[in-house]
């Protein structure tokens, strides 16, 4: 039984992460989700037991650092894609990695990276079973060399890619097989500026045997923007600002060229007063232009979100308020395709994070707060309603594939989700994650064919990192 495993792992690894967390020091690198953006060089002036296997000195300007982490989670879920179905199931997850570094990042500087992961699915009856999205043997999912000059960079082999807030590439780590990309990627880096350019192939997953690039699909594209931590050129102006444009070619049965290109901007505003909130507002925007077989590409997607930060008050609460809007297909039988495509987007990161309701065809308003009450329990709680913007397409899933065809409906609410999340940080390098997702169809999904029933899902896990 997945449950009873899931406690049994938490208390193996409980024992050895208090151990680790005795000898750490509070301010420390935080744990990154690209594990390759992390910096360790000053782990080797530490005495912390922690930093023994961080950035050990090999010799003269080469050091190895090496890292990994190992999760568990089980999933209880009712009513699975609102339909008569439910299931309760686990999946784990381990990943190690060694980073070799040459040189200084002041002056010219080289690595080797590689990442070696291995996902499991324990129990899990639903349709499709174990999804590559669950499972994967032992596999590389990172292994890539960069040649690179203070913050400029050549990377070449497999790696993961994250551009912006994810909203069309990135990693979706909530999946037990994180996507991976093989190709070339390179980052300029001058002053305020950057640019950012890749030209690779997605990683398919086989389950049960080695990955391999997808060589019938390729993404290449260009950004220019903000560099890291760079500050607004000019009053008024957005310190995070990037425009993009990624051509994706699919040489299927039916060939797909598609352009996408947009823009993101996100301006912070200082509070007003000692107790006042932090403002943010953030815009992004794209078109997609192309072909895809004999039909013509012309769609488009925009997002718009304010968030406000109390951080005087105690937990430094915030709240956002956002909505995303992204086209459909206004008749699938012209020769002009209009439903808006997300590309390779971190799905759970937008959209709910019970993973129903797509993004495409639809106008998502949402409402979001955190708080952190306590030093290491966090919470989030969101709201999401889903409305079709075309009546004549339906509702899709977050993998771009209808959910459910419009039938004729001339209802234009298809769901409300709320999610509720917990985070308890036990030790610096254990986490313990719980929560919970109701989906309430709308008056679309009650009036088309295929069951309107309301899905509950629910989640708890451990993380180990170090």
């Amino acid at each position: 039984m997945p449950l009873p495993i899931g406690r049994l792992f938490a208390v193996a690894i409980l024992a050895p992460a208090t151990l680790l967390a005795q000898a750490s020091a509070p301010a420390r690198p935080d744990f990154k989700s690209l594990r390759f953006d992390e910096s360790w060089s000053a782990a080797q002036r530490s005495p912390k037991l922690d930093d023994a296997i961080k950035a050990i000195p090999l010799a003269p300007q080469l050091s190895l650092t090496l890292g990994g982490q190992a999760r568990w989670r089980d999933e209880f879920v009712s009513a699975f894609q609102l339909a008569d179905r439910s299931d309760t199931y686990g999946q784990s997850r381990v990943q190690v990695h060694a980073d070799l570094q040459a040189g200084d990042r002041k002056g010219f500087n080289g690595r080797v990276f590689a990442e070696l992961r291995d996902a499991q699915s324990y129990g899990r009856d639903l349709p499709g079973g174990a999804r590559v999205s669950d499972a994967d043997r032992t596999d590389a999912q990172n292994l890539f060399v960069d040649l690179g000059y203070q913050r400029s960079f050549v990377r070449a082999g497999r790696q993961e890619v994250v551009t912006g807030r994810e909203r069309l590439i990135g990693v979706p780590d909530w999946s037990n097989t994180r996507r991976g990309f093989e190709g070339v990627r390179a980052v300029l880096v001058r002053g305020p500026f950057a640019i950012d350019a890749i030209d690779a192939r997605p990683v398919v997953v086989r389950i049960d045997a080695a990955n391999r690039s997808d060589t019938s699909t390729r993404l290449v594209g260009a950004g220019v923007g903000s560099a890291p931590g760079a500050k607004a050129l000019a009053r008024g102006l957005p310190a995070t600002w990037q425009v993009y444009r990624y051509e994706q070619h699919i040489a299927a049965a039916s060939v797909t060229h598609r352009i996408t290109t947009g823009g993101r901007a996100l301006w912070s505003l200082p509070a007003a007063s000692a107790t006042a909130p932090v403002l943010s507002v953030e815009l992004e925007g794209a078109v997609q232009r192309g072909r895809s077989g004999v039909r013509a590409l012309e769609a488009w997607f925009a997002v718009a979100e304010v968030q406000a930060q109390w951080r005087a008050v105690r937990g430094a609460p915030s709240l956002a308020l956002g909505t995303d809007l992204a086209s459909g297909d206004a008749n699938g039988a012209d020769s002009v395709a209009t439903a808006f495509n997300m590309l390779y987007t971190a799905a759970h990161a937008h959209g709910g994070y019970a993973d129903v309701i797509g993004r495409a065809n639809a106008r998502e308003t949402r409402l979001v707060g955190t708080w952190s009450p306590w030093g290491p329990l966090s919470a989030r709680a969101a709201w999401h309603r889903f409305d079709r913007l075309t009546l004549a397409d339906g509702a899709y899933t977050k993998q771009n594939t209808v959910l459910r065809a419009a039938s004729g409906s001339t209802a234009r609410h298809v769901a409300d989700e709320f999610d509720l999340t917990l985070q308890y940080s036990a030790t610096r390098h254990l986490r313990v994650i719980a929560g919970h997702a109701w989906v309430l169809p709308g008056a679309f999904l009650e009036q088309t064919p295929g069951g309107a029933l309301a899905e509950r899902w629910a989640f708890i896990g451990t993380t180990l990192t170090f």
